[in-house]
């Protein structure tokens, strides 16, 4: 499908959606985690959602896919962050775990499928 708009892209909307998520659980961890955790955790999600778009207004596929790739690896990094958080408990509630790792398992899939698409035109 072919979007006029990077907003219309349900992977977006996904990294979009989980970005304020990560915003909201992270204002809960300690203090001390300002230049830590909070930080790094903000970055990664920025950077997935920001990498999503960016990749979406580039005209060559190599230079699409290359945001996609980067988005796709700040998806891991997340996903490592969310358990180190939860093995520290700054995130206490297994279902807030579950829905950062899911989310973003799911964000990775979509875009593998996305990033096999434009290489294989």
């Amino acid at each position: 499908m072919a979007y006029k708009d990077f907003k219309q892209m349900s992977v977006w909307q996904k990294a979009f959606s989980l970005l304020i998520r990560i915003y909201t659980i992270t204002k809960k961890f300690p203090s001390e985690e300002k230049f830590g955790m909070i930080s790094d955790m903000r970055r990664a999600a920025n950077s997935v959602v920001h990498n999503i778009a960016e990749g979406f207004g580039r005209f060559e596929k190599r230079d699409k896919t290359r945001f996609y790739k980067i988005s796709r690896g700040s998806c891991y990094e997340l996903i490592s962050q969310t358990l180190a958080s939860r093995a520290l408990h700054y995130i206490t509630d297994d279902s807030e775990k579950s829905e950062l790792e899911n989310g973003y398992k799911e964000i990775i899939n979509e875009l593998d499928a996305l990033i096999k698409t434009i290489e294989n035109k």
